[in-house]
């Protein structure tokens, strides 16, 4: 597939899917749980950061039973509690605990090592 520069981002994708092949990496033995609010305004949380016009977010409509998946990223952003990693380490969510105003996103990390 060609690249095409008129639509290039810059910034940190969502949670993604790999490439379906195998990979050689370690996982740590450690299980990080990180909690974030399950809804409100992008702005009340880092107003610092976030404008009123980026509204507001629901990771998780009980109603609809939607889950927004950017919006994890976002929220991990705007309590500043997204993971510290090096370059060839990833976070691994493997489950999110939904409670009454928070969430618990409980993953670990993944560090990827050189195949050869």
């Amino acid at each position: 597939m060609p690249i095409n520069e008129d639509n290039a981002q810059i910034g940190t994708p969502t949670m993604v899917l790999l490439p379906a092949r195998n990979y050689k990496f370690e996982v740590s033995e450690e299980e990080f749980v990180i909690t974030v609010p399950r809804k409100g305004s992008y702005h009340d949380v880092d107003p610092d950061f976030f404008s009123e016009e980026e509204g507001e977010f629901n990771l998780y409509d009980g109603r609809s039973g939607v889950m927004y998946i950017p919006a994890i990223s976002k929220i991990l952003f705007a309590t500043k509690k997204y993971p510290s990693l090096e370059a060839n380490q990833l976070f691994a969510p493997i489950a999110l605990k939904f409670k009454k105003g928070k969430v618990d996103i409980i993953g670990q990390v993944l560090t990827m090592l050189p195949t050869s």
